[in-house]
């Protein structure tokens, strides 16, 4: 993919993210809930980060944060999955 069609489909991402900025995503620590941070790249693969909301109503919050942080990624094949699964739900 060339360096235009990259920076077309991070655009069109972070507009997807900004118009649904809240993913509860299930971690091997647990489920909590995340809301859009940014896209960026590493090891010239585009990641989006998420960062951990404190709800009362995830209770793995705490165990998340202690044990992998407050920050989450996910590539862009893990983010379409989740889009398709809730859009399945």
């Amino acid at each position: 993919m060339n360096t235009n069609n990259r920076v077309r489909s991070s655009d069109y991402l972070y507009e997807v993210c900004k118009e649904y900025p809240v993913m509860v995503i299930n971690t091997e620590c647990g489920t909590g809930k995340y809301h859009f941070n940014c896209i960026g790249y590493k090891s010239n693969q585009l990641l989006i980060e998420y960062s951990l909301i404190t709800d009362e109503h995830y209770k793995d919050t705490t165990q998340i944060s202690s044990s992998i942080g407050d920050k989450y990624y996910l590539t862009v094949a893990q983010l379409l999955i989740a889009y398709k699964n809730l859009a399945a739900a």
